[in-house]
């Protein structure tokens, strides 16, 4: 296998980003299919653009929002499936936001905000689309002017992070020109990431040579494919916090934050990076309970962040016994990481943390020097068989008043 490219050993070591649906739909707050879903009028649909006025949109908190979190890189849809662009298609089409009623670019608004807190902008296409009738009529004239969508956010917005295709899906069979297009993002963009998602029925497969990372839509797999035809290529899952991508107001049914905390810890152990999405709503704000989970996540990606970054899976050194925990490294330390703990308490309020939790681990040749929590700093008692590599701590339960739903020992060495 050839060398991994740099760019892709830069997307890797983000390991976390924020996916962020917004568009017409959003002002229905029925999810963002629910043009094809609920059968729409088209023509009464798209009217929807004169009353889109992202008066709540303000990137700088979005982007904040996300840096809080814990994520590294931002993927916005600059066109979903309806086909009204977030930018300024420059006359390419008059169905954008410079001809809604906001009136601005939101796609530069969001790329600034990007860059002024150090964050990498990811764009989002679809296409796949429901409001050009070339998509059915005229399939090469379509391609064109995807083509030049994609060429218009190559040009006016300065490096960008990657691109984010999704709905090839629809027509598997056709001739999608994908080396036509990935050559000029190419040209133009040499340094992005391209993704093409695959779909549900299709998850972890590559469409062409110049794709980066393999998608895994909605799921977390038990492992990645990083080679294709001697080419290494990354893995990302992209998981939402309820059960739609677009903001959906009747939608309650909210991940908790041990499960999406868990998801992450799961996508890294397998060396892979996880993007969370969320919806924003008709006016651009991000939801209430959206911004709440962000912040517990943000809690626990701050307590992690030195083990789940620029960290990877070593083979051969993994956990015995509890199925979730995993082993993360880099050249200096290795990171265990710990679930289904509880939490130290006394006589009269026993939480469940108070014996002794035994773990242990193989693939642990080299002298152990310490290992204590991220979280604490407090030391742990091990037992090491450098000769075999195995390795058992005592994994004491949490300090009563905290529960960090997965918890994390640093392994030092001699």
């Amino acid at each position: 296998m050839t060398e991994i490219p740099t760019r892709i050993k830069n997307y890797e070591n983000m390991g976390i980003g924020l996916f962020i649906h917004w568009g017409l739909y959003s002002q229905l707050a029925k999810g963002e299919w629910t043009e094809y879903i609920h059968q729409h009028d088209q023509v009464e649909y798209e009217k929807l653009i004169n009353s889109f006025a992202a008066d709540n949109f303000d990137a700088d908190k979005i982007v904040l929002a996300a840096k809080q979190m814990g994520a590294k890189y931002i993927v916005l849809t600059t066109k979903h499936h309806e086909g009204f662009f977030l930018y300024d298609t420059k006359c390419l089409s008059t169905f954008d936001a410079i001809h809604s009623l906001a009136h601005r670019d939101l796609i530069k608004e969001f790329v600034n905000a990007c860059n002024k807190y150090d964050i990498k902008p990811f764009f989002y296409m679809a296409t796949y689309d429901w409001h050009s009738p070339l998509y059915q009529n005229n399939f090469n004239d379509y391609l064109d002017y995807l083509l030049n969508s994609v060429k218009i956010l190559c040009q006016n917005y300065g490096p960008i992070g990657g691109f984010w295709f999704d709905g090839d899906w629809d027509k598997k069979d056709a001739n999608w020109k994908h080396s036509r297009l990935y050559g000029m993002i190419r040209k133009y963009q040499p340094e992005a990431i391209i993704i093409n998602n695959t779909g549900l029925k299709e998850r972890g497969q590559i469409s062409n040579s110049e794709i980066d990372v393999v998608t895994y839509e909605r799921e977390t797999p038990s492992q990645v494919n990083h080679g294709f035809d001697d080419k290494y290529v990354a893995g990302e899952a992209s998981i939402t916090m309820n059960k739609h991508w677009g903001f959906a107001k009747n939608d309650l049914d909210f991940k908790s934050g041990k499960e999406l905390i868990e998801n992450i810890v799961h996508c890294r152990g397998i060396g892979a990076n996880i993007l969370l999405n969320i919806g924003l709503t008709g006016s651009g704000k991000i939801p209430e309970i959206n911004h709440a989970i962000m912040q517990q996540i943000g809690n626990w990606t701050e307590m992690a962040s030195e083990a789940i970054y620029k960290t990877r899976p070593e083979a051969g050194v993994q956990a015995n016994g509890n199925q979730k925990d995993l082993v993360l490294g880099n050249d200096k330390n290795k990171y265990l990481f710990i679930h289904d703990l509880e939490i130290v308490g006394n006589d009269n309020v026993v939480l469940g943390g108070e014996g002794n939790t035994l773990r242990s681990f193989e693939g642990f040749f080299k002298e152990i020097k310490a290992i204590s929590w991220l979280d604490n700093g407090e030391k742990l008692s091990f037992m090491q068989e450098p000769k075999n590599g195995t390795l058992t701590i005592n994994a004491s339960g949490y300090v009563y008043g905290s529960d960090w739903c997965v918890r994390i020992a640093k392994v030092t060495f001699k």
